[in-house]
């Protein structure tokens, strides 16, 4: 199991990951090592048990009575290892990590793990002061391009963004020093309800992207909109939300060019 978690990973390394992803893969190595130490548990109470039973084979084999060869701990041993080997593979019974089981369940900080994601992609930072050689002017806001991660913290603190409002003035985006920014950031409100939930959003940037690298006309939008059955349900938004003059003068166009083709014929 972990060898085929550490394939997902490194497969992972070559994809722009956002902090949802990053933390359930950190909650899913957590599990994978808790299974793995859960295991070797019940190994060593299965060996505890089994050095007891081979103790039964010598005293039967050798027609002795088996007080010559067990103790009163003995039996207490062989009993514990059984129920140690329930217990151990029981999920729900927190024993194993609470009395730390022969010493496996400290934390061993030497075992590489996943970095932990501190500023999401996508947050939204403010630039902390007006600074010379900087086009940058106080209270400028930048997006967050890629996870900002406990590893990125560790290293050179230097975070990927790009400017999205006009204090901004033409400063270059790419990587800036954190500490160049105002402490805390605020989330983007998601653009729409199906939105809030962050895979799903990645997916909508996604085809928006798509679409923007084809240079997607009108004909084709229409076309993709007609497929998704959202043709009636688009109509009445746009319609809602334009203005009425707009819808006015839109449909008067629409007459218009009906009249001219009748006229034709």
């Amino acid at each position: 199991m972990r060898k085929e978690f550490n394939i997902l990973v490194n497969a992972l390394k070559h994809i722009q990951m956002d902090s949802t992803i990053s933390i359930a893969l950190t909650d899913l190595d957590n599990k994978i090592t808790e299974v793995e130490k859960r295991l070797e548990c019940a190994r060593r109470s299965n060996q505890d048990s089994n050095s007891i039973i081979m103790k039964l084979v010598e005293s039967y084999q050798d027609r002795g009575a088996i007080e010559e060869k067990l103790t009163y701990g003995d039996f207490e041993v062989l009993q514990r290892g059984v129920y140690d080997v329930d217990i151990a593979l029981n999920f729900n019974d927190n024993e194993p990590i609470q009395e730390n089981w022969y010493g496996l369940f400290e934390e061993n900080v030497s075992r590489e793990t996943l970095p932990k994601v501190l500023i999401p992609k996508g947050a939204i930072l403010e630039w902390e002061e007006t600074i010379q050689y900087f086009s940058a002017k106080k209270g400028a806001k930048a997006r967050v391009l890629r996870d900002y991660t406990s590893e990125d913290e560790s290293n050179d603190k230097t975070i990927q963004v790009e400017w999205i409002d006009k204090k901004a003035n033409n400063q270059e985006n790419g990587g800036y020093y954190l500490d160049k920014f105002k402490e805390g950031f605020e989330l983007p409100i998601p653009p729409t309800e199906l939105c809030k939930t962050p895979q799903t959003h990645e997916f909508v940037k996604d085809i928006i992207a798509k679409l923007k690298v084809i240079d997607v006309d009108g004909e084709t939008m229409q076309y993709i909109i007609d497929q998704v059955g959202m043709t009636d349900q688009m109509l009445r938004q746009l319609v809602m939300n334009t203005p009425t003059s707009e819808t006015i003068d839109l449909l008067e166009e629409k007459r218009m060019i009906s009249d001219e083709h009748l006229t034709q014929k």
